[in-house]
């Protein structure tokens, strides 16, 4: 048994899966991993795939139709059996100890379930760690200043796009919550902290490259539907958890950003029912019944 299963769902990334592929597969810790890649892209990455399966700790699985990214996340976990386990996005570059120093904070930390580190922003499509020195002007990617704490969990996401947690997680908590275009980890990781999960640990260090994909289920931003859909389930996420895990005046707070998005648009009326019936379907006392006239 591996120590850390990278687990990785591919969907159309032709114009990611060389530089990702090599990207992995020189990790300091990949002798460490088991690389499970679900392919349910309509493409053909798996002829670059291929060439890669001559490692033996990458497993390649093909699905068809592809069912969706936390249908391919949960399939992976449940059929995964290391203590720790992780993703990968194809579009997402790490730098080679990344994933060596999430173990090692996982393993030196026992008080804490997930690990997770900054990263840099970048708008180019394929950067790699190698365009990186320490002279390097380089933009953050740092949620609520780095630092873990519960409270602003609400706030930020900080676990972000590469955490590393534990398998138990899983066996505790559940899994991901497929209803969610793209929030399904934070939903995740709220769950996990108002139900008991210890506290997550941050590793000070720059350790990923975060691509601004502008095409990116979760960084497009247009007047689509999509993008209305994604706000909604993301501010019902925060304000089910919020009293929670960080009191009642947080989950007023979230009401009121709410009620702001509402004004200028980003959730429109549609949506906003749907986010008022979501609410109150897990709380049937919900103070959220009362912030709207």
């Amino acid at each position: 048994m591996k120590k850390v299963t990278v687990i990785t769902s591919i969907y159309k990334g032709m114009e990611f899966i060389q530089g990702f592929m090599e990207d992995i597969v020189c990790q300091t810790a990949f002798d460490e991993c088991e690389w499970f890649l679900l392919d349910g892209s309509p493409d053909d990455e798996y002829s670059i795939i291929k060439p890669f399966l001559t490692h033996e700790n990458i497993r390649y699985e093909k699905i068809d139709p592809d069912p969706g990214l936390y249908e391919c996340w949960n399939y992976m976990v449940e059929n995964s059996d290391s203590p720790y386990l992780t993703n990968a996005n194809i579009d997402d570059r790490l730098f080679p100890e990344c994933i060596e120093k999430h173990i090692k904070a996982l393993d030196e930390n026992l008080d804490t379930d997930v690990a997770y580190c900054d990263n840099i922003v970048t708008f180019e499509p394929n950067d790699s760690f190698k365009n990186y020195d320490e002279d390097t002007p380089i933009v953050v990617f740092r949620e609520g200043g780095g630092l873990f704490y519960k409270s602003n969990m609400i706030a930020h996401n900080y676990p972000h796009n590469h955490p590393m947690w534990r398998r138990s997680l899983h066996d505790r908590f559940g899994l991901f919550d497929t209803q969610y275009v793209s929030a399904s980890d934070y939903e995740f990781w709220l769950r996990c902290l108002a139900e008991g999960a210890n506290d997550f640990f941050f590793v000070p260090e720059v350790l990923g490259i975060y691509y601004q994909n502008p095409e990116g289920v979760s960084t497009v931003w247009d007047d689509s539907e999509h993008v209305q859909t994604r706000t909604r389930q993301e501010m019902e996420i925060k304000f089910r958890y919020a009293e929670a895990i960080a009191g009642i005046d947080k989950q007023n707070d979230v009401a009121d950003t709410i009620e702001r998005l509402v004004k200028a648009g980003r959730i429109n009326e549609k949506n906003f029912l749907k986010l008022v019936t979501a609410i109150n379907k897990h709380d049937e006392n919900s103070i959220f019944k009362n912030v709207f006239k």
